[in-house]
């Protein structure tokens, strides 16, 4: 038979099939014959709905749930921002100098972002620099959450660049009690040290002392907080002083410039 050939039925097929359904619909109607296959389809229908809608819930849940996730991740880093740029304008508060206190009091921190930091370079080498995202006046003071970190020394574009404290390539004048020292980082991570006079040693300097800026050298102002004396190591008639530094430059992307010092 050639292919699409429509297949051809005798009058008595035709008249067997009619009578057989009808036997079939009248047993039906009279015992019910069929009413458990009835049911069980029944039964597939709404379980499938059921399931349809169970999933369309499911995935409806996660949804919201993911987009509230979100929502709450953004409120939490804007409420960790807010209050890291307290604690950087407290930490004038926590100076010793009243006219560092007055000058906070007047304007804010300009906040920055850091966008480039080689911790392994920060362990292992001596030059210690971070990139933030904002160019601020040069040679100014930079802050963190938990204090003085270094300085802007280097535009490049849109960026500055920060070297810090414990860069071998920095140097800032220091108060220790009453005696002013030269400090100069070591590169290693927050550490620098300064060399006085031995007779110093035990009458103004001792270990655990306070460190604090000594104001000269024009970048940092008098009194903001460095660190404190963790060894002291004497060398003839001189003694070398290595102090801890108060603020970690690795606990926050979050760094603060002050452009008024």
């Amino acid at each position: 038979m050639a292919s699409g050939t429509p297949l051809k039925f005798s009058k008595f097929s035709y008249i067997f099939f009619i009578v057989f359904f009808s036997v079939i619909l009248f047993f039906d109607s009279k015992n019910n014959v069929f009413s458990s296959l009835r049911v069980i389809q029944a039964s597939i229908v709404i379980t499938s709905d059921l399931l349809v809608n169970q999933t369309k819930n499911f995935f409806s849940s996660v949804y919201v749930s993911q987009t509230e996730k979100q929502k709450l991740k953004k409120e939490a880093r804007e409420l960790k921002n807010k209050y890291e740029a307290l604690l950087a304008k407290n930490f004038f508060l926590e100076s010793n100098a009243p006219n560092i206190e007055s000058q906070s009091m007047r304007s804010n921190p300009t906040s920055a972002k850091i966008v480039n930091f080689n911790a392994y370079k920060y362990i292992c080498c001596g030059v210690h620099e971070m990139l933030i995202s904002k160019g601020a006046p040069l040679f100014r003071p930079v802050l963190n959450a938990s204090g003085l970190i270094g300085q802007l020394v280097e535009r490049q574009g849109n960026l500055g660049k920060i070297l810090l404290l414990s860069s071998s390539k920095h140097f800032l004048p220091v108060l220790i009690g009453s005696s002013y020292c030269n400090a100069s980082g070591k590169g290693i991570p927050m550490t620098i040290s300064c060399r006085t006079d031995v007779s110093e040693i035990n009458e103004t300097i001792f270990r655990g002392q306070l460190v604090y800026t000594s104001g000269l050298g024009g970048i940092f102002p008098k009194g903001l907080k460095v660190g404190d004396v963790k060894e002291i190591t004497l060398l003839g008639d001189a003694a070398e002083i290595v102090i801890e530094l108060a603020a970690d430059p690795r606990i926050s992307p979050n760094v603060y410039i002050i452009e008024e010092a």
